[in-house]
């Protein structure tokens, strides 16, 4: 039959088991709480791209209409629409610049 003593042998060999579980767990929460940071940073990366594209395409589409609105063709059919016409010949004045040399 085991007797059983109350001892400092037994209490430092608790306290050694305590302060490792302690330490086990403190590394699990801290790889948790890792995870977790690198999850929300991967969902903040993906609305990122999202977002990213969006812009892209938006940017496209602002720069094909660009291209229309300042196509010549487009700017004279609004002009003739709002009552402007071309310039008659007595209108006209062509003015002769000399060159400059240095």
């Amino acid at each position: 039959m085991r007797k059983i003593t109350k001892g400092r042998g037994n209490l430092k060999q608790n306290s050694k088991t305590f302060f490792a579980i302690f330490f086990i767990l403190t590394i699990a929460l801290f790889v948790v709480h890792l995870r977790v940071l690198i999850n929300n940073l991967q969902y903040e990366i993906s609305g990122s791209n999202k977002t990213e594209k969006e812009l892209l395409k938006d940017r496209e589409t602002l720069k094909k209409e660009l291209e229309f609105l300042k196509s010549p063709s487009r700017i004279e059919k609004e002009a003739l629409r709002n009552g402007m016409n071309f310039p008659e010949k007595w209108q006209i004045r062509t003015i002769k610049v000399k060159p400059m040399v240095d």
